[in-house]
């Protein structure tokens, strides 16, 4: 993947005879396209596999085209990765023989975006350029002898103050929800970082996690791991922290991810307005689901685990519950909710004190090694661009029944 000196790539793009594409027609893509239109660059497709995408046909009045229609264009083309999951394009694209591959790393930083005019709040492009490059760095920087973690989910509560029946970290499951065990989940934490050689982001969710009244405490905890970039807490702004749990929030490496669910987040206006007045960086989304929250044994083939599990937007994550680490939420509370058979190998149990460092090292090392899919994907439908859509937040009446696993 190439990631030339500014000057240098923006002569040699001009100069290009191939055709110049944007791998990604979301956010990300919208924000490469941005950045080469300033620079007076070109772009004439966009790639993307989503049906969301596909469906458009055009972004910017530029075609969106299919990876299947990709390798029929000139194979000199050059391409731009305008996505996060860089890890999961770059041997896509490298398949199919591509030669001019490249990542935004000097594109967007030489790119100044308060300027542009873009649908994007200047908080969130700067996390999104900050999460992309932290990708791109983990990438080229992967020496084995050292553990690098990009994101940790931090599970502080069950409990959720809305009951959406397909919610994709299973919280319509749980009959009588709990706050996570705030010593319990302090170890956990000190225990991992302890190993950790370096973690972009910590993503406080539940659940929702203002429901949490030891939120402020968590928070303050968090913000002691001096090396981490940024805390993200998300919430469906139902929910107005008060006193110390407010006042955590003032604090340069918080950002609140708002998910906008139109008429449930009855205290959506609230919150901003609040935030806006506090100076704290926020972003609010109305967001797409797809039919990732059902538990269901899926009687898949080995190799469709294994494709599952490879195609999974979840498969940089990692999440801590009630003491104990997991490579995705889905199986967290999977394993959690006992809706699953319990898989000793998809599971690292943090607060095991007759394990030294070393020991949990090498079980989280394999944990987030060569594992071809997990226990869990058996009964999901998947998190890719594959996935069916579905209606967004329809509530349940009273929790689901957890169904029997085979």
């Amino acid at each position: 993947m190439k990631n030339f000196e500014f000057d240098h790539l923006i002569r040699e793009l001009k100069t290009s005879k191939g055709p110049l594409v944007i791998f990604g027609a979301k956010k990300f893509g919208a924000l490469t396209y941005h950045a080469l239109k300033n620079v007076g660059v070109n772009v004439d497709y966009f790639c993307d596999d989503s049906e969301q995408a596909l469906s458009k046909k055009n972004i910017f009045n530029i075609p969106i085209i299919s990876s299947k229609e990709l390798q029929k264009l000139d194979p000199e083309l050059n391409i731009f990765i305008g996505a996060w999951v860089i890890a999961t394009i770059l041997p896509q694209l490298k398949e199919m023989k591509l030669k001019n591959i490249h990542n935004c790393v000097n594109l967007f930083k030489n790119t100044d975006f308060s300027k542009l005019n873009t649908d994007m709040t200047f908080h969130d492009i700067r996390r999104r350029v900050d999460i992309y490059k932290a990708e791109c760095d983990a990438l080229q920087n992967s020496n084995p002898s050292s553990f690098n973690l990009k994101y940790v989910d931090i599970t502080i509560t069950e409990a959720c103050s809305l009951k959406c029946e397909s919610c994709s970290n299973l919280m319509q499951y749980y009959v009588r929800p709990k706050n996570s065990d705030t010593e319990l989940l302090f170890k956990s934490i000190d225990r991992l970082m302890e190993i950790t050689n370096s973690l972009y982001e910590f993503r406080v969710l539940g659940g929702e996690p203002f429901v949490n009244k030891q939120i402020g405490k968590i928070i303050n905890k968090l913000l002691t791991y001096k090396s981490i970039k940024e805390i993200v807490i998300y919430t469906n702004a139902t929910v107005i922290p008060k006193g110390e749990n407010f006042e955590c929030l003032k604090n340069d490496k918080i950002f609140i991810e708002i998910t906008d669910y139109k008429h449930l987040s009855k205290r959506r206006d609230e919150l901003i307005e609040l935030l806006k007045t506090n100076n704290i960086r926020y972003t609010s989304i109305v967001p797409t689901w797809s039919d990732s929250g059902t538990l269901k044994y899926q009687n898949a083939t080995e190799e469709q685990l294994a494709e599952k599990f490879k195609s999974c937007c979840m498969i940089d994550k990692t999440t801590i519950l009630n003491g104990k680490l997991y490579r995705c939420p889905f199986s967290a509370n999977a394993h959690n909710l006992n809706a699953i058979p319990e898989n000793v190998s998809d599971v690292v149990d943090l607060n095991d004190d007759s394990k030294t460092i070393n020991d949990l090292k090498k079980e989280i090392t394999l944990l987030h090694g060569d594992k071809k899919y997990l226990e869990a994907c058996k009964h999901c439908n998947g998190r890719d661009h594959l996935t069916p859509k579905i209606e967004v937040a329809i509530q349940a009446r009273i929790p689901l029944e957890i169904p029997k696993y085979k």
